[in-house]
């Protein structure tokens, strides 16, 4: 007679598979998180923008350290009577109608003339500003921010493209992992861009016979090292000012500067964790559980 050993109900269960596509608890507090905030930010906006308010996003390294590549400008109106010299505003003159320039006051003449000029710039700016000039003053200066500003059409046209893509998907798990993968190349393409991790600007050039000093600035978000080619090297973070000495030039007659992120091992460590979201998330979306005998 044969005999059938009974084994205990231990393992795994295959992925559940639903008929249509169902959103999962993450993601209906992530979609209600998103509208919450979206709907703060619209009511905040709207009074700001109904009390004359302006936001630019600051594009050169003129204003140095104070208001460096990627700042946010939140502008309200001001009256050139209340201005003093040091103060920052910002400013359209007639020569170039369509760009908002944002520089610090350095001087106002008798008659009342306004003289600017960026923190790192060599010289004074060539116009005179009056009350017509004026677009506004800071009232709050948001580092960074500004860059999420920009890449926001590239978020944005990505994010609805991967979720249209990945909808067809019924199963849950491969769907979430897809969105998540997609999320995070969309925001690396949107880094690869527009650069705001790493970027280095050159301001002027200083030349000897034997020797070339170069100013550079940093208008990236992460400090960076800058080394000339058989040179000095330099430490600089979002919009400091830097100076390099070059000893030697191509054949050409040219110097050859580069960059590294320089973080301290806490910024590293950051930075690791960050790059590894996607993976963690991926993970807890896709495990499996157990099933264990009642």
């Amino acid at each position: 007679m044969s005999q059938t050993a009974a084994v205990s109900l231990t393992g795994t269960l295959a992925r559940p598979l639903v008929g249509g596509p169902t959103a999962s608890r993450f993601e209906v507090t992530l979609a209600w998180t998103v509208a919450a905030v979206a709907a703060l930010l619209l009511t905040v906006a709207a009074l700001f923008l109904t009390n004359g308010g302006r936001m630019f996003v600051v594009e050169t390294p003129s204003m140095g350290e104070a208001a460096p590549v990627g700042t946010l400008l939140l502008d309200l109106p001001v009256q050139a009577s209340s201005l003093q010299v040091g103060d920052i505003v910002s400013f359209r003159v007639s020569a170039a109608p369509d760009t908002i320039y944002t520089h610090r006051i350095i001087d106002i003449d008798a008659a009342g003339g306004i003289h600017t000029r960026g923190d790192v710039n060599g010289a004074t700016d060539p116009w005179t500003l009056t009350q017509e000039n004026l677009v506004g003053a800071p009232a709050l200066l948001v580092p960074h921010l500004g860059w999420l500003f920009r890449a926001a059409p590239i978020l944005l046209i990505g994010t609805l493209l991967i979720w249209v893509l990945t909808s067809p998907f019924s199963d849950r798990i491969t769907r979430s992992s897809l969105r998540i993968a997609g999320g995070a190349l969309t925001v690396s393409y949107a880094a690869f861009v527009l650069r705001p991790f790493v970027n280095v600007t050159t301001i002027t050039n200083t030349a000897t016979p034997h020797t070339v000093t170069a100013t550079v600035v940093s208008s990236g978000i992460f400090p960076v090292r800058v080394q000339g080619h058989g040179g000095t090297s330099t430490h600089l973070v979002d919009g400091e000012v830097g100076r390099i000495v070059i000893h030697e030039l191509n054949r050409h007659g040219h110097y050859q500067l580069t960059s590294n992120i320089d973080l301290d091992p806490m910024g590293w460590t950051l930075l690791i964790c960050a790059c590894l979201v996607p993976l963690v998330l991926c993970l807890v979306v896709g495990r499996v559980h157990t099933v264990r005998p009642s």
